[in-house]
């Protein structure tokens, strides 16, 4: 008890700290002159107000619960709401307490973007000098996993630990019953037995997968749960919670998953084509002098241009010369030269072969990392792309699309896409997996889905995953 309103109190205090700071910050921008002056009975006001708003979202809402719990990602997001939450609270005090002099709403949309960004570095500096006081194993959560042995093997795969969890042991659910090891400790027992058998452990949280449970099992396994004073988390089965702005809903007053049939048709023709100008040219900026040391590596080891350009198929079928950092020989059009006769058919029918001896060794680095890639920016501000779309592909690739071929031009092509983040090699023409992804991303395009293929790309950029 004493250690959680510890924790409660460091949190509130770092919010009042990230408040006042950025507050101050907003009001002490000097380069914007005038337009910033206010009194000191009104800056005190907001100060208090946000005080406030901070001491109720800390304790009353427990805005911070599971704050060690939470991916960058995840504290961006809860972060940005928050400062929402604190400049609509601001607004409304005024609004009720009409002072003669209030904060104008440049300090108030400057302390908006200052908070956002000082609360995520300071959240980030707290967790890390939290796991390097108290040592990492201290402050991880221990979590007791529960699966269906058919679902084991698919939760070890993707349930990711990292800094933040510690698998206390396994336990595979079989009816009414659970068996497996919890440290050093074999259990063997009924579901509502579970707490007895794991007296004097650490469980935080409990996962379970077990989509052929019943509602009575999973009951017993939230109670046992609750007596061992840890979070249930059940697993449930869906299509990517991404897509298709899906949101917790009801429907007929039963609880759902309700998934929207398609995404804002503004965001597909203003809202994407804005944020692919912003993005791309972020990205250019930034990656320029990099990309001119690149380009000099690359010279140097295939004796040719560091560009490579192809004919692609774009938008409505129109054809666009696509931009790449060469990753291949300079004569690699030559396929016959390099490619075996199996590869050749494997090229012929996929447009790419596994382990191509085409590609150089800084080309093998370049698109482990997906770095190959970066120069389409300048496509897609040229607008002849987007950031998220279908793979780009060339004339010979359109058979494989049949009479869906129209629906498939629809989308401009993109540097990322559904396919590369969901399957990439495992989904092919032949099988029909890989025209099945392409054009299940053209149906259901949102800012959503396309935030959450960012978010994947970046992990897959980072991690070193790309092929």
């Amino acid at each position: 008890m004493g250690s959680s309103y510890f924790r409660k109190l460091s949190l509130w205090l770092l919010d009042v700290i990230c408040v006042v700071l950025s507050f101050w910050h907003a009001t002490s921008i000097k380069a914007l002159g005038p337009i910033l002056s206010s009194t000191g009975s009104a800056t005190g006001l907001t100060i208090i107000t946000l005080v406030f708003l901070v001491t109720f979202f800390n304790f009353i809402t427990h805005v911070n619960r599971g704050f060690m719990k939470r991916n960058a990602t995840q504290e961006f997001g809860l972060v940005f709401l928050y400062n929402v939450y604190l400049v609509l609270g601001v607004a409304l005090v005024m609004l009720a307490v009409k002072p003669d002099v209030s904060p104008s709403r440049t300090v108030v949309m400057l302390f908006f973007g200052i908070d956002v960004v000082v609360m995520c570095a300071l959240r980030a500096l707290s967790k890390l000098a939290t796991r390097l006081v108290f040592g990492r194993e201290s402050v991880r959560y221990h979590v007791l996993m529960i699966a269906e042995p058919t679902c084991r093997e698919f939760v070890q795969k993707r349930f990711k630990t990292g800094s933040t969890y510690n698998v206390a042991g396994w336990l595979d659910l079989s009816g009414d019953f659970v068996q497996g090891k919890v440290g050093e400790k074999t259990i063997a027992c009924r579901l509502e037995s579970i707490p007895q058998h794991l007296a004097g452990k650490r469980i935080d949280d409990v996962f379970v997968a077990a989509p052929n449970a019943t509602e009575d099992q999973v009951a017993r396994l939230v109670d046992s749960a609750e007596r061992l004073s840890a979070s249930c988390h059940v697993q449930v089965v869906l299509p990517d919670p991404d897509i298709q702005g899906a949101h917790l809903d009801s429907f007929g007053e039963i609880p759902t998953v309700t998934y929207s049939s398609t995404g804002s048709k503004f965001y597909r023709y203003v809202g994407k084509r804005l944020f692919d100008i912003l993005f791309s040219l972020a990205v250019i900026v930034v990656a320029f002098i990099p990309s001119l040391i690149l380009s000099l590596v690359i010279y140097l080891q295939t004796k040719g241009s560091p560009f490579y350009t192809q004919s692609r198929v774009g938008l409505d079928g129109k054809h666009f010369d696509l931009l790449k950092f060469r990753s291949m020989v300079a004569d690699a059009n030559d396929v016959k030269k390099y490619l075996s006769a199996e590869q050749l058919r494997e090229w012929e029918t996929e447009r790419k072969v596994e382990n191509d001896p085409r590609v150089t060794k800084v080309g093998r680095i370049l698109r482990k990392t997906s770095l190959d890639e970066f120069p389409q920016f300048i496509n897609v501000f040229k607008g002849d792309m987007s950031v998220v779309g279908p793979r780009p592909i060339v004339d010979e690739e359109l058979v494989n699309y049949g009479d869906r071929l129209s629906e498939f031009l629809s989308c401009k092509p993109g540097i990322t896409g559904w396919w590369q983040v969901v399957a990439r090699n495992d989904a092919t023409y032949a099988t029909g997996k890989r025209q099945e992804l392409e054009l299940y991303y053209v149906r259901h395009q949102s800012a959503q889905m396309d935030w959450s293929i960012i978010k994947r790309t970046v992990s897959a950029v980072f991690y070193g995953t790309g092929k």
